[in-house]
This record gives structure tokens, C-alpha cells and sequence, in this order.
């Protein structure tokens, strides 16, 4: 029993040693090399100031740029067909309307109204759906590009340490760490 608490002692003293080891090493290689995460509450907050703001952040800036592009598109739309709307409902329903509400031509001008307010509402709405896309969208991929920032720093890390020549294996029933350096 003895000899298989100094195997364990043993065993914890050069697991202590090579972290040592390789945490020195590891901090020798990259003195000042931080990981540049995104924040995906700020990531939000951007799209929600400024459609694909919030995606640029995140590093994705087709998605950006199709955000903010379809957000003021729809808003543009939206625009037109209010100022068209009030045309039409202005100068054309509402002198007919005046006469007779109910004659053949007040209810032409008010379904010719009518269709360019659907319209206007279609472009409020579709400029919403966009806005929320880029909300979400920014989130996802602010999350979605930390993960891989950190993993990449992790395969960056695993090949130092491959570089070094540890050799770990586990099964089930072993666990087997050697250190092989060619002279």
C-alpha cells in the first residue's frame, strides 16, 4: 500500500512539474497575445441604434450590410408610399368624398388610397422584420464568433504543445503521459 501511495505521489509531482512547465512556456510564447472577444450584449445594442451595425461588430459584414441595405430600403419604400397615399387621399378622395362618399369615383379614389396605405403598412413591417433579423442575427453571431476565436486559440495552443513532443493516451483502464524530445 505504501509503494502505490509514493506511485501516486510520484505520479502528481510530474503532472505538477509539466503544468509548471508548460504554463511558463506557454506564457513565454505569447507575451501580450490577448483574445479579442465580442460582446453580444454590445453587439445588440449596436443593432438596435443601427441596423447590421451590430453585425459589423460581429465580424460578419455581408450580413451587415444586406441588414442595413433591406432596413433603409423598406423604410424608403415606406416613405414613398406614405407620401403617395397622402396624394391621393388628399387631391383625389377627399374633394370627391366632399361631393358624395358614396358615388362610383369616391370609392375608386379611396381603394387607389386604401392600396397605397396596405403598401406603406407591408414596408413598416418588412423594415421591423429586418431590424429584429439584425438584432438576432448580431447576438448569434457575436456567440458564434467568440467560439471559434477560442477555439482556434485552443488548436494554436494544442500544436505548441505537439511541438514540445508530449505524447498523452488514455483508455479506460490507463492513463499513459510521455515526453519524447529527439537530441
Amino acid at each position: 500500500m505504501t509503494g502505490s501511495l509514493v506511485k501516486l505521489f510520484n505520479f502528481m509531482l510530474l503532472i505538477s512539474v509539466l503544468c509548471l512547465f508548460f504554463r511558463g512556456q506557454i506564457s513565454a510564447a505569447q507575451p501580450n497575445e490577448d483574445l479579442r472577444l465580442v460582446s453580444p450584449i454590445g453587439a445588440i445594442g449596436r443593432s438596435a441604434v443601427l441596423p447590421g451595425w451590430g453585425q459589423f461588430y460581429a465580424h460578419k459584414r455581408f450580413l451587415g450590410a444586406t441588414s442595413f441595405v433591406g432596413a433603409s430600403g423598406c423604410l424608403l419604400g415606406a416613405l414613398i408610399t406614405h407620401q403617395s397615399f397622402r396624394n391621393v387621399y388628399d387631391n383625389e378622395y377627399v374633394p370627391v368624398a366632399l361631393i358624395d362618399e358614396k358615388s362610383p369615383e369616391a370609392l375608386f379614389q379611396y381603394n387607389r388610397a386604401n392600396q397605397r396605405y396596405k403598401l406603406r403598412q407591408f414596408f413598416l413591417f418588412a423594415a421591423a422584420g429586418v431590424w429584429a433579423y439584425s438584432l438576432i442575427d448580431s447576438y448569434v453571431g457575436a456567440n458564434l464568433y467568440n467560439a471559434e476565436a477560442k477555439a482556434n486559440q485552443l488548436i494554436d495552443e494544442m500544436k505548441r504543445i505537439e511541438e514540445w513532443g508530449v505524447q498523452l493516451e488514455t483508455t479506460p483502464t490507463q492513463l499513459q503521459l510521455g515526453i519524447v524530445k529527439f537530441f
